[in-house]
């Protein structure tokens, strides 16, 4: 049985050069603001204080605080036990 690779090129050599990223970078809305935090260190990276992740996912806002929360803990985040 002999295989044959096919190797199909979907550019055409007018189509305008796309973007190393197809999207803006996300940015902060700031609704973490109202949370007492402190930078830790440049590696451990961001400490919230008193705060609890399930009331978060269980708050009307929840899908803005984790999205937030994501782009934050690219630079790693800890969470505080209460």
């Amino acid at each position: 049985m002999t295989t044959e690779t096919v190797t199909i090129n979907t550019k055409s050599a007018d189509a305008p050069p796309q973007s190393q990223y197809p999207h803006e970078p996300l940015k902060l809305k700031g609704v973490l603001d109202q949370f007492k935090s402190f930078d830790v260190t440049p590696v451990i990276g961001r400490e919230f204080v008193d705060v609890n992740l399930k009331d978060w996912l269980e708050s009307p806002n929840a899908d803005e605080l984790i999205r937030d929360l994501a782009i934050t803990s690219k630079s790693k985040v800890v969470l505080s036990p209460r």
